[in-house]
């Protein structure tokens, strides 16, 4: 069983970080650099990539917020609408994000009149890069404890104050290993035109569907569910 740990700010002084926060812009960093290294491979401009990844970063944010106040507790926020706007309380959802820059990755293809077939390839080389950055960035989550899991005494549960329990964000980032050994041992291979992403996809879409079984129903701020399932399933479905 794995001892209780807990990091939730950085003092530097008078500034003090947030834990999460902060390696969650290490996992962009991350991704932007890999980005730049790769973009010569997919035969992409650089500066294009990068251009576009500022476009989704923005609106990843933005609906990330979004989909918390819509999908996870929107009686709240409706009635406490000036709640909505301040996010240093806590309150982003990661396929909220994700759908944010899909959808930022479009309208700046369509803005750019980027050929199709090179929407592909950026897709796959943001793809690449991306995965190694969200598993930077789950570090942050599994610091602050905001995805709690079931009660468990398994090898794998944290023994948090309240008894031993799933870390949700230790999981992913253990079930994300093996996809991501995959995609760095498999770089170089020549591979289809899409490869990258939809392996990206479908392998988070599934293992993200399976893990939310395992989340606690039992705490205060637990996910809602609609029809059994969690936001993060139905998302995780369209994947």
């Amino acid at each position: 069983m794995i001892p209780y740990f807990e990091w939730k700010t950085l003092d530097f002084g008078p500034l003090t970080l947030q834990v999460w926060g902060m390696w969650v812009a290490f996992g962009m960093l991350l991704s932007l650099f890999i980005l730049q290294k790769i973009a010569k491979k997919f035969n992409l401009d650089s500066q294009k990539m990068l251009d576009v990844s500022v476009w989704m970063i923005v609106s990843g944010i933005i609906f990330s917020r979004l989909f918390v106040v819509l999908f996870y507790d929107p009686t709240f926020y409706f009635s406490h609408p000036l709640e909505i706007i301040k996010v240093w309380n806590g309150g982003l959802s990661s396929f909220g994000g994700l759908f944010g820059a899909v959808v930022a990755f479009f309208v700046f293809a369509k803005r750019k009149a980027i050929p199709k077939i090179n929407w592909i390839k950026m897709a796959d080389a943001l793809s690449f890069s991306a995965l190694f950055g969200w598993i930077l960035g789950r570090i942050g989550c599994l610091f602050i404890h905001d995805h709690i899991g079931r009660p468990c005494d398994c090898f794998l549960a944290v023994k948090f104050p309240d008894g031993p329990r799933l870390e949700m964000a230790l999981l992913e980032i253990l079930a994300l290993l093996p996809l991501a050994l995959l995609v760095f041992f498999s770089r170089k291979k020549q591979k289809p035109v899409g490869w990258f992403t939809s392996v990206l996809f479908v392998y988070y879409g599934l293992m993200r569907f399976i893990l939310d079984f395992f989340r606690a129903t039992d705490i205060a701020g637990a996910d809602a569910r609609y029809f059994g399932l969690t936001p993060g399933q139905y998302s995780a479905i369209l994947l």
